[in-house]
């Protein structure tokens, strides 16, 4: 029989999405070797990377980081956060450290080891690079730019070494900068000796809570227990919760580009060859997954992100009269129109926009609570839910306009949209579902603020209308002259909302991997020790990572993504008989980034037999694809069939930079509505 060699817990997706205590609480009931949660993410958009801020409350931040702690303290094992405060640069990392802080005296955390590990680059190390041509990009765009650079806030994207280092160097809790999210689960894993390959893959799916469950949630605990045998099986903590074959593999294409290949900094996950099984009616494992000592870049290279300034941002929303939407000029966001995609939405389609607007006596109040309710909208989980990826499309990065009102009271809106027809069918209860939660976990947010959900579609139309300029003055001028432009002679409704000071607007300057082994080895990720007395940290000491190299040599299976699982680009021989609707084939239709310059679309099926349909149908090849999205078919990086879970994947190039000035949906999250809307025939 099997050994259980080790125990881990995933506190939920990222720090501030919360998680039930009680789930915890379950986990501990057993072995536990360590408590671990990814902390952020570039997927928010630059904001947070060039200003340092963080994307979650406060307060939610804090519950949740005071939750692992508390456990932490019942374990022998380490407490890990990666990318902290949101996108891990030093600013974001001090915010996380006071948080921590507070935390550690609150609780009474005496004697321990903390370590700190710096992602920041010095613009200068990156523009020598940039000389060198040692930065190599990832796909399209952005456009290396000197000047761009110089006034970037850098990070890298550090793998296992670092952290590795960390645990070696005794620490209890470590707090690191921008992190590779899988590589905080692989991290001890492996310093434990358990396979590189399993190591990973656990990583990648327990890095999102318990999202890889049915039904799954980013807000909720996820366990993964490791046996000597080279198995690993997943424990959902929620008794409503189960881990299934389909769920595990499912999760395992989310967020990636290609289905059966993740690229990490010491080299290649390959999962062409995995197994996953069903211990249980309610735990589901994975066996056979590779990590693979792959050619140059890898290893050693590191994902860089830059972030910087471009200006003061101003945005109006402006409500219209049904007759005048066809005034409003193309290209401009209106919620009923274009307002989450970019294309009109077609007759057979409906959109819906979703305005949360708050007020309050503070401006706190109002923004707490509007942050409050778009979070929990975004991510809450309903029966028969297919867009897993998140329930709306947020404009705009920061997704929060916090104001001033007219008679002295502050208000706070959030604008989003949707088209997704399962979303739309359950809104009502949705909504009603989120605002029980908010007032269940966060009565105080409630106490002093009022909120209105604004609806809006074709027959109550909200044109977006937003101005980015470095002068003020010319920024008035400007935001003046593009209201003018989109009313076209149209008169806005009383109810708008106009001239709001959003916050700054930021771009990604850099998407790139940073090829200079000796920058990596002998700058980067920086390990300092700290001892700790509840809020007195005393410095201990320094250490630079330590990197060994690991992964198998002599992998006979294919690397190359641009040809493994490929859906050959050959159209179907015929019309055939039976169509049906994807929206009745699959289990889930979801789009969401693959970093800043991809977007990745997801399509698991209900059944073999419907999976098999599709296939024989071949409706997604690569050209027919590209007519479906609306795309060039320059645009399809590949379509990609999964037989280990009965699912197609898409990956297209983004036909923007994520949070671009122009920008719909920030996530990707609500990109799949072409997809929803396709008839599949019998084959």
């Amino acid at each position: 029989m099997a050994k259980l060699i080790y125990r881990v817990v995933s506190a939920c997706g990222a720090l501030g999405y919360g998680f039930p205590e009680a789930s915890l609480a379950r986990a501990l009931e057993g072995r536990i070797d360590a408590v671990i949660s990814d902390a952020g993410s570039m997927d928010a958009g630059p904001y947070y990377l060039g200003t340092g801020q963080e994307y979650f409350e406060r307060e939610a931040v804090k519950a949740d980081f005071r939750k692992m702690v508390a456990a932490g303290e019942r374990i022998d094992g380490p407490v890990i956060l990666g990318s902290c405060g949101m996108a891990g640069g030093r600013r974001n990392v001090e915010w996380m450290l006071e948080v921590a802080r507070e935390v550690f005296e609150e609780l009474g955390v005496r004697d321990r080891q903390v370590a700190v590990i710096d992602a920041e680059l010095d613009p200068a190390v990156v523009l020598q690079a940039l000389h060198d041509g040692q930065l190599q990009a990832t796909g399209k765009g952005p456009e290396l730019d000197a000047t761009a650079l110089r006034e970037s806030t850098i990070v890298g994207q550090m793998g296992i070494a670092p952290l590795i280092t960390a645990l070696e160097g005794g620490a209890k809790y470590v707090f690191a900068g921008r992190s590779c999210d899988v590589a905080l689960f692989a991290s001890d894993m492996i310093r434990h000796g358990i396979d590189a390959g399993l190591a990973y893959h656990v990583g990648h799916v327990l890095e999102c809570g318990a999202l890889a469950c049915d039904p799954g949630s980013p807000s909720d605990c996820l366990v993964a227990e490791i046996y000597d045998d080279g198995t690993a099986v997943f424990v959902p903590l929620d008794p409503a919760r189960r881990c299934t074959p389909y769920s595990i593999a499912a999760h395992s294409l989310y967020e990636e580009s290609h289905p059966q290949l993740q690229y990490y900094p010491e080299g290649v996950l390959a999962m062409a060859q995995t197994e996953f099984f069903a211990r249980d009616e309610r735990t589901a494992g994975i066996r056979h997954s590779h990590f693979v000592h792959a050619g140059k870049p890898w290893p050693l290279s590191i994902k860089l992100e830059g972030a910087r300034r471009v200006g003061a941002r101003r945005v109006s929303l402006l409500r219209l009269a049904p007759e005048d939407l066809a005034r409003v000029p193309a290209d401009v966001p209106v919620y009923g129109r274009n307002g989450v995609q970019n294309q009109p939405v077609p007759k057979s389609t409906h959109e819906l926009g979703i305005l949360i607007e708050t007020r309050a006596d503070t401006r706190e109040g109002a923004e707490t609570l509007a942050s409050l309710l778009t979070h929990y909208l975004i991510h809450y989980g309903y029966a028969g839910r297919k867009a897993t990826a998140g329930n709306i499309a947020y404009p705009l990065s920061p997704n929060l306009i916090g104001f001033q009102r007219d008679d002295g009271s502050y208000g706070a809106v959030v604008p989003s949209g949707t088209r997704d027809p399962v979303f739309l069918e359950n809104y009502a209860r949705i909504k009603a579902a989120v605002i029980a939660l908010v007032r269940e976990e966060f009565p105080n947010a409630l106490e002093h603020a009022t909120f209105e959900f604004v609806e809006a579609d074709a027959e109550r139309p909200v044109a977006l209308v937003r101005t980015v300029d470095r002068d003020p003055v010319r920024l008035a001028q400007r935001h003046a002259a593009d209201v003018a432009r989109a009313l076209n002679g149209a008169t806005a409704g009383a109810d708008s909302l106009r001239d709001l000071d959003a916050a700054d607007a930021y771009e990604w300057t850099l998407y790139h991997l940073l090829l200079d082994e000796h920058v990596i080895r002998d700058t980067m990720f920086p390990i300092t020790y700290y001892r700790v007395d509840g809020k007195t940290w005393v410095r201990a000491g320094e250490a630079r990572p330590v990197y060994r190299e690991i992964g198998e040599r002599g992998y006979c299976g294919n690397l190359d993504d641009r040809t493994l699982s490929l859906i050959a680009d050959v159209p179907p021989a015929g019309e055939g008989a039976a169509a049906q609707r994807l929206l009745d084939m699959a289990l889930v239709i979801r789009s969401k980034d693959a970093g800043i310059n991809r977007l990745t679309l997801d399509v698991v099926f209900r059944s073999t037999a419907q999976y098999e349909t599709a296939l024989r149908s071949n409706a997604f090849y690569a050209s027919n694809v590209a007519a479906v999205l609306g795309l060039p078919a320059s645009a399809i990086v590949g379509t990609y069939f999964v037989d280990s879970c009965q699912a197609i994947k898409i990956t297209v190039d983004r036909p923007n930079i994520s949070a671009s000035l122009d920008e719909h949906d920030v996530f990707g999250a609500q990109q799949q509505a072409a997809l929803e809307a396709m008839i599949i025939s019998g084959g």
